[in-house]
């Protein structure tokens, strides 16, 4: 009998099945097998194992602990023993069991272990590449504030040489240093062009590749109330924004968002409906802003914050309007409420040279001048040029 037929444990025995002759009186006997149904559910369940321990031994992963050599050695073990009953001891003559003895425990333990290594290794190493690309976008973000302040050193040094090479009277020399420093100067800005191509490129590879990174890791990183990012993504990602605009020079906005009438509605009607107003807004958030470079984070209590990439403050300032319509048209937080509630936006352009808190700081006060203008406004921060005139 095959694998399939005695697997099962039965014992083959035939049931006889009288059923009536042609004529009316006569029987035949009819031999059935109470156990068919039986056999081929069963064998159903071990191709199925057998295709899944298969699997983990043809593509098996290289771990610090073990080859993928060895895992796959040992799962092609697993499988003969699972589906064929053969001792997981090679060469040991132990010839096959039935179903009721094999390591059914053992199977499950091998393969829990074997997935848990991976996730381990798979997580571990995903981190290290994170924590690699960002270190690199930092030393270059550093790179380029050295070469600005060596330009503009450099800037000042030639326009001195050809200001006082303009003070000379002796026409050929003059002319022929002049012509050497307005040379040098070309050259310095072809060499800054081609440096920005270069950093535009690399500023494009590093945001796709960082978001990619970056959905493989969001549990730390989410507000459970929200299911926006929290405190902690926004304090990671802020400076990484003004890190990859240092390269890439795409305009980035970000918006500080403050919920309206939020005490108001914890003491008029509870703070579970004030946990639904919160949730309001972040739904409305997540209509508004759908890009997937869009960071959108709770800053804190009732405060939010959304990083827009490749944004300007005029089509930031048209978004948050919208966000305040579509927060607008969104179900009260508790049906006796006779208010609406509103938010606050204050929107601040990233700058060059600009630190994180320094942009941080300029969208506060725009938040601040919002709500003090009489809240559910929109205010724009003055730029850095106006705030130190």
């Amino acid at each position: 009998m095959s694998e399939r037929g005695s697997s099962n444990g039965a014992t083959g025995n035939t049931v006889l099945k009288a059923v009536p002759g042609a004529a009316g009186n006569q029987a035949e006997i009819v031999v059935a097998s109470s156990t068919k149904s039986a056999e081929d559910s069963l064998g159903l369940v071990l191709d199925a194992l057998g295709g899944m321990l298969t699997a983990l031994a043809r593509y098996p992963i290289d771990l610090p602990e073990r080859s993928g050599e060895e895992s796959s050695r040992e799962f092609g073990l697993w499988h003969r023993h699972a589906t064929l009953g053969y001792a997981l001891q090679e060469g040991n003559g132990q010839g096959s069991v039935g179903i009721g003895d094999r390591d059914w425990d053992g199977v499950v333990r091998a393969v829990t272990e074997q997935r848990r290594e991976e996730h381990r290794y798979v997580d571990a190493s995903i981190s290290e590449l994170r924590e690699a690309l960002w270190a690199c976008v930092e030393t270059v973000h550093n790179a380029v504030k050295v070469d600005h302040t060596a330009d503009s050193t450099t800037d000042d040094q030639m326009e001195r040489a050809k200001t006082a090479l303009k003070r000379m009277q002796t026409g050929t020399i003059k002319t022929e240093v002049l012509g050497a420093v307005l040379a040098i100067e070309s050259a310095l800005q072809t060499r800054r062009e081609q440096q920005q191509e270069q950093y535009v490129s690399l500023a494009t590879r590093l945001d796709r590749l960082g978001r990619q990174l970056e959905e493989a890791r969001k549990e730390s990183t989410t507000d459970p109330l929200t299911g926006l990012g929290n405190r902690k993504l926004f304090d990671m990602m802020a400076p990484r924004a003004v890190q990859m605009f240092s390269l890439g020079r795409q305009p980035v906005v970000l918006l500080m968002i403050d919920l309206d009438k939020l005490k108001l509605v914890n003491d008029m009607y509870g703070h579970q409906a004030g946990d639904q107003a919160i949730q309001t807004l972040a739904s409305a958030l997540g209509r508004v802003f759908l890009r997937q470079s869009d960071v959108l984070c709770r800053f804190g209590g009732d405060e939010f914050a959304a990083i827009l990439h490749n944004t300007d403050w005029k089509m930031a300032q048209t978004l948050a309007r919208r966000l305040q319509e579509q927060l607008a048209a969104m179900p009260a937080p508790h049906p006796a409420m006779e208010f609406s509630i509103g938010a606050s936006v204050g929107v601040a352009q990233l700058e060059m040279h600009e630190e994180p808190g320094e942009w941080l700081a300029r969208a506060d006060k725009a938040l601040y001048k919002a709500k003090q203008n009489g809240r559910d406004r929109v205010c724009v921060a003055d730029t850095l040029l106006l705030r130190s005139a």
